[in-house]
């Protein structure tokens, strides 16, 4: 997927794509990675759910990735792999498009380059608008994974909130996961940008698939070290039943610290997590710019 560069947004630079182009693409990129990666992103939601107790047991039920899809496949069926695909559809579309929609179109509209600071706190303040939309289908898309639910998404939605209320349903884990994935969003986007210049500027390299590959490889691996807990706190932070169901993001770290456990989760969380960003970014090869 690639933008007509040639399109000029209204009140941005000559050039630029226009804001629903950025989106468009954006959305679209992302939900076909979504697709791809969604059975290693719902074995990683099972593993991070597993508790301790049963990991240190002879009857784990998860041993890893590969395994809890195994398991999965054999008790559940091949389609519990791609288990909360819908609400996973609309996180993307939302938390995707406004993010580096509106990421690109304040960049594009800036007079001159921003600074290393100034791109940070843009790629945090939009991954944060984009969360605060994405957030009720982020929690259905974990549960949904977590526990083979059955019923449509947009039933499931309305199902939440008459239940469980607005914030305390849709908005469950709010907080640790507008820091997670304001994290792991701005990392991503600013350590893509920034190795892409770096290869193209100091490698032999082309601005092609491969440097894409390269920088998507980069952003994968540094999104995932430095968001690895936060993501871990928000998976377990949106749950409805579980060791740690009502529970605040500060006082499941604290039990997790307790139980050395944010370690095991950092290796799975990076399997999904590079596999998703090299799809997005070899679909979307144009979108961040390294400028």
């Amino acid at each position: 997927v690639e933008v007509p560069m040639a399109a000029r947004g209204e009140g941005g630079r000559a050039g630029a794509p226009a804001l629903h182009t950025t989106f468009g693409v954006a959305a679209a990129s992302a939900s076909l990675a979504e697709m791809v990666t969604l059975p290693l992103d719902t074995a990683k939601v099972r593993l991070q759910l597993q508790s301790r107790a049963e990991a240190d047991s002879h009857a784990v039920r998860y041993r890893g990735p590969l395994h809890a899809m195994r398991t999965m496949v054999a008790e559940e069926g091949p389609r519990s792999l791609w288990g909360g695909l819908t609400p996973g559809l609309h996180r993307q579309f939302l938390f995707t498009g406004i993010r580096l929609g509106l990421y690109e179109r304040a960049k594009q509209s800036s007079e001159g380059d921003l600074a290393l600071g100034e791109r940070i706190v843009l790629a945090v303040a939009t991954s944060a608008a984009g969360i605060v939309a994405a957030n009720p289908s982020d929690v259905l898309k974990v549960r949904f994974q977590a526990h083979s639910l059955k019923g449509s998404a947009l039933s499931m939605y309305a199902k939440v909130a008459s239940t469980e209320g607005l914030f305390k349903g849709l908005y469950k884990g709010f907080g640790a996961n507008l820091a997670r994935n304001s994290i792991i969003s701005a990392t991503e986007i600013i350590s893509y940008e920034t190795s892409k210049r770096f290869f193209l500027d100091n490698l032999p390299m082309r601005d092609d698939w491969r440097t894409h590959l390269a920088a998507g490889c980069t952003a994968g691996f540094a999104a995932t070290v430095l968001g690895s807990p936060a993501d871990v706190l928000g998976t377990k932070a949106m749950q409805k039943h579980g060791r740690y169901a009502g529970l605040t993001a500060t006082q499941i770290a604290r039990k997790m610290v307790r139980r050395h456990q944010f370690r095991a989760h950092l290796i799975r969380k990076r399997k999904r997590s590079e596999s998703w960003r090299l799809t997005f970014f070899l679909r979307r090869p144009h979108l961040p710019n390294a400028s």
